[in-house]
Parts: C-alpha cells; structure tokens; sequence
C-alpha cells in the first residue's frame, strides 16, 4: 500500500510537472543521440571496409615497375611474407559510347585472386575470355549497359571490343575517379585478361600478404628486391585511402562535437534536477512526518532521475544508431561504391554514455535530495528561509544606480542576485550559440577552403594534361592565344626522411612561375632553385623542417638522390614535393617534358586549339572543379548540416526548459506585481527584458568559443591529404546569433503568455 501510494505521487509530480520531465527526456536523448550516431557511422564504415577488403582480398601492395616479367614477379613471390602476388596493366583508354567517357582498364595475367570482383549481375570472367570483361556497376548504370552489351576501347590506334559479361563492384575501386570527384558519366573501371592487349606490356605487380605479416618489414623487402620499382601500400593507395579516411573522419567527429553537446545537456540536466528536487522540500519533510523510511523516500525522488535519464538516453541511443548511420551511409554512398553494408550493433562505448547518464542523473538528485533531508522534519514542513538580502555591484555605484527607474532597479537586482539561475541560463545559451556558430562555420569553412584553392590558389583558368608526346614549353606559349601559359611536369615520387616514407606527387615548375599561390592565405611562394619545397601536411607527415635533406626516389630509378628542403609550402587539397625546372635538369633524371599546362585566361579559339590537339588528353576548368569538389565534400557537409539541426534542437530544449523553471519560481513574485497594480503587459516586458540581457550577454560571449570549436573539429577531422582552414565568416556568426535570439524570444513569448494563468491567492500563499 505504501509502495502504491508513492507511485500514485510519482505519477501525479510526472504529470503536474509534465513538461519539465519531458524536457529532461529530450536532453538525455540529444546528449546521446549524437554520439551514438557518429559512433554507428563510423563502426558502420570500418566493418564494412573490414569485411570487405578481407573477403574480396584486397592487395597490400601495388608495385609499379617498367616490366612485370617472370622474374620480377618470382622476386616478389620469394619475399617473406608474400602469400600471392600477380602481374597486370592499368591505363586509361577512351571509349566509344555516348559522351566518350574514359575507362581505367585493368588486366590481369591469371586469375583474379587479388582484389577479387563482386558480381552483381551476369557471370564471372574467366581466364581463357579474351573477349569479355567486367564493368564496374556505377558505370554500367550510367550508360545503360548490361551483361551481353559491346564496350569499345581505343589504344593507341586501334579499336578493341569487349562483350560485357558481368556487372561488378571491386574492392580497389570503392573511390573511381580521375579527378576531383566521383563521376561514372565520364569515368569508370573494366576488368579485362591481359592477353587481349598483347602489345601492352605488364608494368604493375599487386601483392596480397600473408596473415599476421609485417606490412613494413614487406615494403622494406620488396623495395630492395625491386630497386626500381614503386611501391604503394594501403594507406597512399587513393581509392582504399579515401575509404579509410572515412572511418578515421567520423571516429574524430563522434569525440568532439558530440562531447561537447553532452556536457551541455548534462548541465542542464543537473540544474533541472537540483529545482525539481528543491521543490519538493516541503513534500520531503511530510513524507517524513507521516514515517516513511528515508531509504523509501530516497529511492522515490531517485525514480525523478533515473526514469527519465534512462528512457531518454535508451531512446537516443537507439535512434542514434538507427537513424544517422543510414542518412550518412546514403549520402557516403553517392561518392563511393559499395557492395553491402555491415551494421554493427550498439558499440559498448555508447551503452557507456547510458549507463554515465543514468549514473551522473542519479547521483546529481541523490545529493540535492541528502542535502535537504539533513534537516529536520518540521523544519522541512516549513518554507525554506529567504537568504539575507546584499546589495548588488551596481547599487554601490550611486550616480548610476539614481538614474535607473523602478523596472530597471527590480531587472537588475533579479539578475545579480539570483547569480546561479542567471549563470545557468547564460551558459546554456552561450553553449548552444556557440554549437550553433560551430556547425554552421564547418559547412562554410569546407565551401571556404575548396574555393580558396581552386579560386585563388590555382591563378590559372583551365589545365590542359598532356600526353606523353607533349612538345617543348616555349613551343606552346608561341602558339597559344592566352594571357598566360606555364607548364609543368608532375610525377609520383617516393619522399623518405628519419625512417618515414612517404609515396607522394612530385611537382616541376618552370622558374619564376606564377600561377600557384603556395605562400601563406593563397599568396605567391617562388621555388627557389637547389632545393625543394614540401606542403606543410606532408612535412609533419615525415617529420621534416626547413634546412633537413630529403630523400627522393622515381618509379623505375634506382639511384635515388637527396636534396634540401627549402620551404615549407601551403596546399589544402594536394600534398607533395615541389622543385623548380633548374633544380630538376641539375639531377639529371631526364628532360623537363611537360604534363600539363596551365592557361590564364585562354580565348575561344585558344580552347578550340587545344580540344584538336593529339597531345592534349584533357582539360580542366578551375571553376568546373570547384563544383566537383563541393561535390566530393558533400558528405562532409551533410554530416555538419545535421548537427546544426541537433544544436538547434538543443538550443529550443533549453531555453524552453530553462525558462519553464525561472518562471515557476518567480510565479509569486508575478503575482506581487499584480495585486501592486501592474498590468499583464507590464509584466510580460519585464519578463522579456531580463531575457534579452541575458540572450544577448551570452550570445556576445559564445562567438569566440563558437569559433574555436570550429577549429578544433576541423583539425580533427582533416586526412592525410587535405588540411580543412577554420574560416567562419561573419555572415555564419550573425546567422548563428539571430537564430539563437530568435528561439530564445519564441521561447520566451510563449512563456510570458503564463502571467494570464497565474491565480494571485494560489501563488501568494504557495508558502503555506
């Protein structure tokens, strides 16, 4: 009987304070939905990549070399730890469907046992089919084409036609493209048998390790059993890279913002808590009276913690789980092909988070509920004695405080003498603003620093790549209508510095170029000559500062050579070597032949030129390629768009919970106001004014914090590759600080509505 009895008072508190119970719900939910949503994309991500590239034998190693005789695939083979190794060609070749898109052709000498294809629809290859290949899903949806279907390819001058005998996805391939982005309009994969291109020579080993073998004591191997050769592992490879990248990116992100939600929710949670309980005081104190156990009545105001932190951070973390991996996974997927998903289950370090929840929860209302039941019973049963009233800082500072009137004396003495209520309310505001500004500052600073590379970085309009027949530089500049045109010659390059290697892009420039801004905030760098300058990712990738010897190798060289590094340079999207023409020719490794020009503002005809040239294998535009790299980084930016959302649906919990409780407690003070003679609109403004001091003083101090938190996410979320640049431009921050006031005077105007509702004889003896 005792036992119902409690719960009848539960259930009557639940539903007399129904709104603050739910409030405390939805903070425990977004406290935890977050996490365990970036947490499930993550686990989803690297499970997924686990089973994948295990399955499908995804290689170690790709070893490029000029010929992958006999010889030097036996040399491979006899490396410890190799567990299979094959011999194969890759190269791009135009294609002639609709569009000419270009296809990376692949063929193996064997089977294909390494990077082993999933078939989705038709048949597998098999080894004696010269005729056949297998083409890559995405592709084949993008034209249209289905198993039975001819696929011509052009090497060289000769047409070669392939029948499609299945559509597949490849564990090499998760990332296709030739470019900036994804793209299967215009780019794609075949798996082929090398022995249909007869006159294309081997030029590439793919090596699958043995379990448990040492993937640096392997490279180590092979690069001495293979002086000149090139070997990639994993982690340089492009396609396995990005997919790895994704993992790391969403593991970093589920530690920092989520963390950062969670300590807000969970001040707020504390706070609501310490009311509620304090509330209760007068209950407490007759519960006593009337002989219940004080273990009874503990474990009763314990159930005001424990049910709704447990429902809510359950509810969260099961959301969480199901709802954000599945929209990001979507949005992962336009970027990346993927054959299936793996969808972990809940990772303990989420039920982690619950279990921190409940436990923080219970322990938050255990202590206020001790420190009011120190006292007696009959000095519970009555009202808790006011504290003694202090004269606030700016009563002391008479020649203001004379100028104030009434309302601004009573607003003033509200707010600096309920300094917790003020700081509680101020904090949450700040913190929310400031989660606000961050999230809305990542989607800019991901648009900034894409811009800012293809814009203003790159000081030239369009590329033209070049074939390996390319003429002399000055040739091109003679016959070329444009306001400017440098060339260069990029090439992969193995750079090695204290035990760390790295595989990397080297790029030639011609002395005193001027169209990549390398210096700091876009400005121009001059590579000066008997050295080489290095982008500041890569240089703390090695370990490497200005004045320490590099060690350079070339694919198919086996003399490397060492030269200083004269400049740390700055390049967000690509890191590599760069060297100046006159350095080069000194090494003696062959003529500056260029790969690539780079045109300031080309005329019509000079574009119309350069599409009939053999040599020119294709153009990029800058402004084609920003596009495609906002593109690229889609993901990124949804992921950041969600939680603006999550923020946003922190801030309206917030400041509606926060002012829920300000206003029950003041509830006699309202009704003061009304019997001296105050009208309703009166009081609403005084309400509101106290509100937008507060709203303002708080979103004041949150832009910095905002700011910061912007830089340290995009810090933790930056790759190998690419360095995200903290730029949060004044329009995010005054976005961000309108959207906050805005919620904050919403909130508050329903509120204010309550003054109606306020009984003056109820609230004036509410003490009794």
């Amino acid at each position: 009987m005792v036992k119902n009895m409690l719960r009848r008072k539960l259930a009557r508190d639940m539903q007399r304070s129904g709104m603050q119970f739910i409030a405390l719900i939805l903070l425990c939910v977004l406290g935890t939905f977050l996490y365990a949503g970036l947490d499930g994309i993550a686990r989803m991500a690297e499970a997924t990549n686990a089973r994948y590239f295990e399955e499908n034998r995804l290689a170690h190693f790709w070893i490029t070399l000029q010929s992958a005789d006999r010889q030097a695939l036996a040399d491979v083979r006899a490396v410890p730890g190799v567990q299979t190794a094959r011999a194969r060609f890759s190269l791009d070749m135009e294609t002639t469907l609709p569009g000419e898109p270009t296809l990376c052709v692949t063929g193996y000498d064997g089977p294909m046992d390494i990077n082993v294809p999933i078939v989705e629809e038709g048949e597998a290859l098999s080894e004696s089919d010269l005729r056949g290949c297998l083409v890559q899903a995405g592709f084949a949806q993008a034209h249209d084409l289905a198993p039975g279907d001819p696929v011509t390819v052009r090497y060289g001058d000769a047409d070669y036609t392939f029948f499609v005998r299945g559509i597949v996805y490849s564990p090499e391939f998760i990332s296709v493209s030739d470019g900036v982005s994804a793209d299967p309009e215009t780019y794609g994969f075949i798996l082929v048998n090398a022995r249909a291109f007869a006159q294309v020579p081997l030029t590439q080993i793919v090596v699958r390790l043995e379990d448990g073998a040492d993937e640096d004591a392997a490279r180590a191997a092979l690069e001495a059993a293979l002086p000149g050769a090139f070997v990639v592992g994993r982690s340089a490879h492009r396609s396995t890279a990005a997919a790895q990248d994704n993992v790391y990116m969403f593991s970093a992100l589920s530690i920092v913002f989520p963390l950062a939600a969670y300590v807000v929710a969970a001040l707020i949670v504390m706070t609501t808590l310490t009311r509620m309980i304090d509330k209760q005081r007068m209950e407490i104190g007759t519960l006593r009276a009337l002989g219940f156990p004080a273990g009874q009545i503990q474990r009763h105001y314990l159930a005001y913690a424990v049910w709704p932190a447990l429902i809510g951070s359950v509810l969260g973390a099961f959301l969480g789980h199901e709802t954000l991996p599945r929209l990001i996974w979507a949005l992962l997927i336009g970027q990346n092909e993927y054959p299936y998903r793996i969808i972990p289950p809940i990772s303990p370090s989420t039920w982690t988070i619950v279990v921190l929840t409940v436990a923080m929860s219970a322990l938050i209302c255990l202590w206020t509920y001790r420190r009011t039941a120190r006292e007696t019973a009959a000095s519970l049963l009555r009202p808790k004695p006011p504290r003694s009233g202090q004269r606030i800082l700016l009563e002391r500072i008479r020649p203001l405080w004379r100028r104030f009137g009434f309302n601004q004396k009573m607003v003033a003495r509200n707010l600096l003498r309920n300094k917790m209520r003020t700081l509680v309310s101020c904090m949450g505001l700040l913190s929310c603003n400031a989660l606000i500004i961050a999230s809305i500052g990542l989607q800019d600073s991901v648009v900034l620093t894409a811009e800012n590379h293809y814009l203003h970085a790159l000081g030239y309009d369009v590329r033209a790549n070049l074939t390996a027949d390319a003429d002399e530089a000055d040739a091109y500049r003679a016959r070329l209508d444009a306001a400017a045109v440098e060339c260069i010659m990029e090439t992969s390059v193995s750079a090695s510095f204290g035990g760390q290697s790295r595989t990397t892009l080297l790029t030639v420039v011609e002395d005193g170029q001027q169209m990549l801004h390398l210096g700091p905030h876009e400005t121009l760098a001059v590579i000066e000559p008997g050295g080489v300058a290095l982008t500041d990712k890569l240089a703390e990738q090695l370990g490497v500062g200005a004045g320490d010897a590099l060690t350079l190798r070339l694919p198919g060289d086996d003399e490397p050579f060492t030269l200083p590094v004269g400049q740390i340079v700055h390049n967000n999207f690509v890191q590599g070597v760069y060297m100046n023409r006159t350095t080069w020719e000194s090494l003696r490794k062959g003529a500056f032949v260029p790969t690539a020009l780079q045109l300031l503002a080309p005329t019509d005809a000079c574009i119309a030129q350069l599409e009939e040239m053999d040599e020119v294998e294709s153009l990029d535009y800058t402004a084609v390629q920003v596009e495609d790299a906002l593109v690229s980084l889609h993901t990124v930016s949804s992921v950041f768009l969600v939680l603006t959302f999550i923020a946003l649906a922190l801030a309206f919990v917030i400041c509606y919970n926060m002012g829920l409780i300000n206003f029950a407690e003041r509830t006699r003070e309202y009704a003061t106001l009304k019997v001296l003679g105050y009208h309703q609109r009166e009081i609403r403004r005084l309400i509101l004014r106290e509100n937008i001091i507060i709203s303002l003083v708080a979103i004041a101090l949150s832009i910095w914090p905002g700011i910061a938190l912007t830089d340290i996410i995009l810090i933790v979320c930056e790759t190998d590759s690419v360095r995200y640049v903290g730029q949060v431009p004044a329009s995010a921050v005054a976005i961000s600080c309108v959207a906050t006031y805005a919620f904050s005077m919403f909130i508050q105007r329903l509120l204010v509505h309550k003054v109606r509702s306020i009984v003056m004889v109820e609230a004036l003896k509410s003490v009794e």
